[in-house]
């Protein structure tokens, strides 16, 4: 039996079943308090899954803080992340710093690119994993804190352990429960549901009137293996909607990667045949139908779950479908 998710997690577009399983995954560990590992390549979207395990937990109420351990110079990352007590060396702030566990406080750290992390620091980690407990630089005893620590990396992290860059007992003590956010290359059925929800939030971001996408488009995106994965799609069709002279992005409006990319486009997707043809209406109703047909497909015919999926009442179902025929 399906899990009925909350509305943070079905924000996270994709249903695949690879991505089904993730999400339901995290949906179960945001209501315990275990550490969660999140990991995956740049761009697949770890810290939208750090947020909603937060925003779905007990600790709702308190911060989220993110740390990003690759964007802080070494020199620093130990003060940014213990703080330090007045005094505590040549440059510091009078009054001291509190760092950045002890800002987490009562809720969530989400320590993002934590394969960045110096090993000599891993070891203090270590001890706030074990004892609840910090230690600011400077300080004569630590410091009791409650927060639920969440890691991400886009790094492989046992090839790390290999290479003594990573310690062991620590990615155990992190990886409780571990959840991999697939590529985008792995889950090519997400596509559409992705260019749709992306399309219309950079549109509304920027003011722009309503547009679509050519079907050669779409063929284009499901043959090209994106290495940016999420990411990249979203700034490809950013690019697309600035270049485009009309209502519809086309395969000129695409950047040249995306262009000069793998795959075989002698032979049109099926969805590219239902869209290869007609006008405006004509083509924008493929779309729809399309759509419909798959949603269909995947709920077993059961209206209510696709309307319940889609967001919109039985009725305007109904509606929608007496309307294509």
């Amino acid at each position: 039996m399906e899990m009925e998710l909350p509305k943070l997690f079905q924000q996270i577009i994709g249903d695949s079943l690879n991505m089904k399983t993730m999400k339901e995954r995290a949906f179960r560990v945001a209501r315990s308090n275990s550490t969660v590992l999140i990991s995956g390549e740049t761009g697949t979207g770890k810290g939208l899954f750090a947020r909603a395990i937060h925003q779905t937990s007990k600790r709702k109420s308190g911060p989220f803080v993110e740390v990003n351990c690759g964007a802080i110079p070494e020199s620093l990352i130990e003060s940014e992340l213990f703080g330090y007590t007045k005094g505590a060396f040549t440059g510091a702030l009078r009054e001291g710093k509190k760092g950045r566990f002890l800002l987490a406080d009562g809720g969530t750290i989400f320590l993002d690119e934590i394969g960045e992390m110096p090993l000599h620091l891993q070891v203090k980690l270590l001890h706030v994993l074990q004892n609840k407990q910090v230690e600011p630089i400077g300080a004569d005893r630590s410091v009791p804190v409650d927060l639920r620590i969440i890691a991400a990396s886009n790094q492989d992290l046992e090839a790390m352990i290999e290479a003594r860059k990573f310690r062991k007992d620590l990615y155990f003590r992190l990886g409780v429960i571990p959840i991999h956010i697939p590529p985008l290359r792995e889950r090519l059925e997400d596509i559409l549901a992705l260019s749709d929800y992306l399309l219309q939030r950079i549109l509304k971001q920027m003011g722009r009137e309503r547009m679509t996408m050519d079907a050669a488009v779409i063929d284009a995106f499901l043959d090209y293996s994106w290495p940016g994965n999420v990411r990249e799609l979203e700034n490809t069709i950013e690019y697309g909607i600035n270049m485009c002279r009309g209502s519809r992005i086309c395969m000129e409006d695409l950047p040249e990667r995306i262009l000069n990319g793998p795959g075989d486009r002698s032979e049109p997707s099926v969805l590219g045949s239902l869209m290869s043809h007609g006008t405006y209406q004509e083509q924008l109703k493929a779309w729809e139908a399309a759509l419909l047909s798959f949603y269909m497909q995947k709920y077993g015919h059961d209206k209510k779950a696709v309307a319940a999926h889609l967001d919109i009442s039985l009725a305007t179902l109904y509606r929608k479908f007496a309307d294509l025929e």
